[in-house]
């Protein structure tokens, strides 16, 4: 699992620096990191050299941890690189948010920048009150606590609309795109942006 984060990581510093040298504007990237991972006290190091090796600012990597990781974890190892990450300059992302009973404190003692609702929350919530209801709730929370949001697993034009309406900062899911490889990835980011272009705003439950 340790090889693994350390390939899954320089691939998304190569990609994030071969947007830049196309002139494609990518702010940052995520990379989902296990407790297995975490609790390496050699972390913090590993992910400044490879910064540096990228020449790279370190506000250019989200570090997605799931929520049942940081629910059980106790101030250790995984702690004391959760928070060395986010004072480094790194996005702390919470990971399906909702399925894992993170408490409030947790999240503040995260320093969590943005909550990912799972994707449980988010199906079918364009016909479903009970869920529109809960996410309402989840969204509320977050803008209280200063935190933006992120919907996961938006599939339909149904359920981006709803999120777009209740005011989510963020989505992501195959509604939007699916996985594909990097050499796909500059034509997509072009068509996508060009479509951005003609979509209306929705603010408020008005489209402008």
């Amino acid at each position: 699992m340790e090889r693994l984060a350390e390939v899954m990581m320089y691939h998304a510093f190569a990609a994030l620096k071969a947007w830049d040298g196309s002139g494609t504007v990518v702010p940052q990237i995520g990379v989902n990191f296990a407790g297995g991972e975490l609790a390496n006290p050699r972390l913090i190091d590993k992910i400044t050299w490879e910064l540096d090796r990228f020449d790279l600012s370190p506000d250019r990597l989200a570090i997605e941890v799931l929520e049942t990781v940081v629910a059980s974890t106790a101030d250790d190892v995984i702690t004391r690189n959760i928070n060395a990450l986010r004072k480094l300059g790194c996005r702390i992302d919470l990971d399906d948010f909702g399925t894992g009973h993170a408490s409030i404190a947790s999240i503040r003692r995260f320093s969590v920048s943005r909550i990912k609702i799972d994707r449980s929350f988010v199906m079918k919530a364009d016909r479903d009150p009970d869920q529109q209801r809960m996410i309402s709730a989840i969204l509320t929370m977050a803008e209280r606590l200063g935190i933006e949001t992120l919907a996961e697993g938006v599939e339909t034009v149904g359920e981006h609309v709803l999120l777009a309406q209740l005011g989510c900062d963020h989505v992501q899911g195959f509604g939007i795109a699916r996985p594909m490889p990097f050499e796909q990835t500059l034509d997509w980011i072009a068509r996508h942006n060009a479509k951005l272009q003609d979509v209306p705003r929705i603010m408020n439950g008005r489209a402008t």
